[in-house]
């Protein structure tokens, strides 16, 4: 009787185990999601308690757990501690229920506990990945273009790739690689010694981390795309943003070059805090300023962008390009503008952007099943990239319905229920229907629907697209424009 009821707390005491473990899978996927970032990953845990005690992998998660190098020590670690914490807590009696109960409930508490004890040792490991990447840049000596901005950049690195490659042997940075690890990835497997230019996108989310990327590539020629509301929930305010923004510009050297949007105010701001290095502007707007490339004659449908670009000796050439949105000119500008820098006359830069192509989920523009016109937007995250958005959805012209789809903005701060109502507000002027994904999330932008006077029969609140999909099949028709704007990460959608 003895060692039966001993063969049973053994059996349990090892399910609660496997049970402890298979917890930490999906805690570990957040924690990857989260940057390895412990003060991100405890915000999560904290706003989403219940997912805590009852955790579920991600369904369909748009970034999958990766068991990196990093992931897996991490993962090693969590599991030695967890065989400690199971040896000297463990009690061979009715009490085991007890201990395994804590044991699970401590698991999120290990994997930060694990992630802190690592951490030390992750610091070298990246110091000397960092190292190694820095010194083969020395090396090489491509000339190195960095690109930051609130919105824009990912479109403009990819739009400079496209101008420069007709001239050039152009290394780009690969999706939204933006970060120290991501970049310098790319540097040790993929620069090559004849790559001429490197365009580096560079994203922050707090102070110093622009300054850290320009340490790792420095950069020749720095672009600021524009300068907007956005990650403020790390940032705080708008001139902590300007502020970081503006370390892409500080760490340029003396004979380095600025390239700013003139129709930015943000960006305008800084050509007075410029003065020794050349600075370029670029825009619509001239203001009396001079300006190094600017665009006027525009206009735009379904089919793209048609414009006169006009350099500063007042040449002109006409460009056209199969882009959706008046605000992608401004990305088109701040490429060419950096071409002809490096030599490239008007006319090569009007053929090269002939060929652009649209950065995925970025105004992308695809022919859906049924008839349905798609503008896929889903990697826009920002209150002017949305508004944008919504004016390329009213520029449509035909008879079909025009619909929203969205999970709302985040990462605004104090600004999130203000931007989302004002999301909604714009969207009750240009839209037939609105889809909004998550009943909580997206309040805000339904408050604004309401007060805008949009009918509400024709608001859908889903809990997750796979269900706004389903209610496409009874309201979608051929020729109706649907727009997807935003796809929130799987730290809000899980």
């Amino acid at each position: 009787m003895v060692d039966i009821l001993h063969y049973i707390i053994s059996a349990a005491v090892v399910a609660l185990l496997v049970i402890a473990i298979l917890r930490t899978i999906p805690l570990l996927h957040m924690l990857q999601l989260e940057g390895y970032k412990n003060k991100r990953f405890i915000k999560w845990l904290v706003t989403n308690p219940a997912k805590v005690l009852i955790v579920r992998p991600i369904k369909e998660p748009k970034k999958k757990l990766v068991f990196t190098a990093r992931a897996t020590r991490l993962f090693v670690l969590f599991l030695v501690l967890l065989a400690f914490m199971t040896y000297y807590l463990f009690t061979p009696s009715p009490l085991f229920i007890v201990t395994g109960i804590l044991i699970c409930f401590c698991v999120p508490f290990l994997i930060i506990l694990s992630n802190v004890l690592i951490h030390p040792l992750e610091a070298v490991i990246n110091n000397l990945y960092l190292k190694s990447a820095k010194k083969k840049v020395q090396m090489l000596k491509p000339k190195v273009i960095a690109i930051t901005g609130s919105y824009g950049k990912t479109s403009t690195k990819d739009f400079l790739a496209t101008i420069l490659s007709k001239r050039y042997k152009v290394l780009k940075t690969p999706g939204s690689f933006n970060t120290p690890m991501g970049i310098c990835k790319v540097i040790r497997g993929e620069l090559k010694p004849e790559h001429e230019i490197f365009i580096v996108e560079m994203g922050a989310k707090e102070k110093g981390d622009i300054k850290d990327l320009c340490d790792l590539v420095r950069p020749e020629i720095g672009i600021i795309t524009a300068i907007g509301p956005q990650h403020l929930e790390t940032f705080r305010t708008m001139e902590s943003v300007v502020s970081t923004k503006y370390e892409l510009i500080e760490s340029l050297p003396v004979e380095g070059i600025a390239v700013l949007n003139n129709d930015d105010e943000n960006c305008r701001n800084l050509v007075e805090r410029t003065k020794e290095k050349q600075v370029l502007l670029f825009g619509i707007n001239r203001d009396n300023r001079k300006l190094h490339l600017t665009a006027n004659n525009i206009s735009t449908d379904s089919n793209g962008i048609y414009f006169m670009a006009q350099n500063c000796k007042a040449i002109t050439v006409s460009c056209h390009c199969k882009l959706l949105g008046r605000h992608n000119i401004n990305n088109i500008l701040a490429a060419a503008t950096v071409a002809l820098k490096l030599g490239m006359s008007l006319d090569e830069i009007a053929e090269a952007i002939k060929t652009l192509e649209p950065t995925p989920h970025r105004l992308q523009l695809i022919r859906g099943a049924g008839g349905v016109i798609v503008i896929d937007d889903a990697f826009n995250a920002n209150p002017v990239g949305a508004r944008m958005a919504l004016e390329v959805l009213d520029e449509f012209k035909g008879g079909g319905k025009k619909v929203l789809v969205t999970p709302g903005l985040v990462e605004l701060g104090e600004k999130d229920y203000e931007e989302n109502k004002q999301l909604g507000i714009i969207a009750a002027n240009v839209c037939d229907f609105v889809f909004l994904v998550g009943p909580k999330r997206t309040r805000p932008v339904f408050d604004g629907l309401k007060e805008a006077g949009f009918p509400e029969a024709s608001v859908y609140v889903e809990r997750n697209l796979k269900a706004v999909t389903e209610r496409f099949k009874s309201v979608l028709k051929a020729g109706d424009i649907v727009l997807f704007e935003n796809d929130l990460p799987d730290t809000y959608n899980e």
